[in-house]
Order: C-alpha cells, then sequence, then structure tokens
C-alpha cells in the first residue's frame, strides 16, 4: 500500500509540474505580428495546427506546430528562434544567412537543412544526414563556449 501512494503521490507531482510548464494555447491572431508575417512569407501554403504562448525564464515565446508537421519557435519580439522542417522536405534557404547556404552546398553536397535555431554567436544546423553543424553567420566554426565552471561545452 505504500508503494501505490507513493507511486499516487509522483504522479500526481509529475502532472503538476508538466501543467505548470506546458504553454497556454493561443490562436494564430494572438502570435506577435512579426511572427505572422514570418509564417505567412515563408510557409504561404501551410496552417497553423496548435500555437502556444510560454512564459520562461528567458521571457516570453512562442511554439507553433504547422499542419505539414514544420516547428517554429518565436522570441518575444516575433523574431524565429528555430525552424525545424517538415518530414522530407527542407527549411526555406531565404531564411538561412547564405554564406551558410553556400558553405552546405559546398561540403554537404546532396543535403539539405532540416532544422535550423539561433545561438549565441550564430547558427545550429542540422543536416537531412543528421550532421549538426555549428556556425557563425559567415559561416565559419561556431567557438565553443566555456560553462560557468570554466570548462569547455561538449557537442556533437
Amino acid at each position: 500500500m505504500k508503494k501505490f501512494m507513493t507511486l499516487m503521490l509522483v504522479a500526481i507531482a509529475a502532472s503538476v509540474s508538466s501543467a505548470m510548464y506546458a504553454g497556454t494555447p493561443i490562436n494564430q491572431s494572438e502570435l506577435p505580428k512579426a511572427a505572422q508575417a514570418f509564417i505567412t512569407k515563408y510557409f504561404p501554403k501551410d496552417q497553423v495546427k496548435k500555437a502556444e504562448k510560454d512564459n520562461g525564464r528567458r521571457g516570453t515565446e512562442y511554439e507553433v506546430d504547422l499542419v505539414s508537421g514544420a516547428e517554429i519557435d518565436f522570441m518575444s519580439d516575433g523574431q524565429w528562434k528555430e525552424v525545424k522542417a517538415a518530414r522530407g522536405t527542407a527549411v526555406p534557404s531565404e531564411i538561412i544567412p547564405s554564406a551558410i547556404v553556400k558553405y552546405v552546398d559546398t561540403n554537404f553536397k546532396g543535403q539539405t537543412i532540416v532544422e535550423i535555431s539561433r545561438k549565441r554567436g550564430g547558427y545550429e544546423v542540422e543536416l537531412s544526414n543528421g550532421s549538426e553543424l555549428k556556425l557563425t553567420e559567415d559561416a565559419k566554426p561556431l567557438p565553443a563556449r566555456k560553462d560557468r565552471q570554466g570548462g569547455r561545452q561538449g557537442g556533437k
């Protein structure tokens, strides 16, 4: 009986915790204007399946899932933070810095960028073959950042 009660308490705590950190569903019209414009411009034939507003430690962020399967995260000002293409497609090349597009075309023939996210000092991209690259806007390798303990951060 003690095990059952402990299990129940853990389950309740987990569900309360996940509810606290889950995004609040919103309508597409509640997204920042820049986010709405981004979706219209780069995903014109797609529709919003789900939109959520997250109030986290770093401010308000928005998560949008499109019917095609694409996913976009936006910052509070409506600028994209991360774009994940729908399965079998690529991230719209117009949003990727041209130097990164050229670098991938030259060094990873036949691969497409299926995910891109803005990171401090640059971008992290995932290619269709699963490779991950961390690059500056001008396609130079992104220097490894030191973590809070003074060591190097690991990466793929």
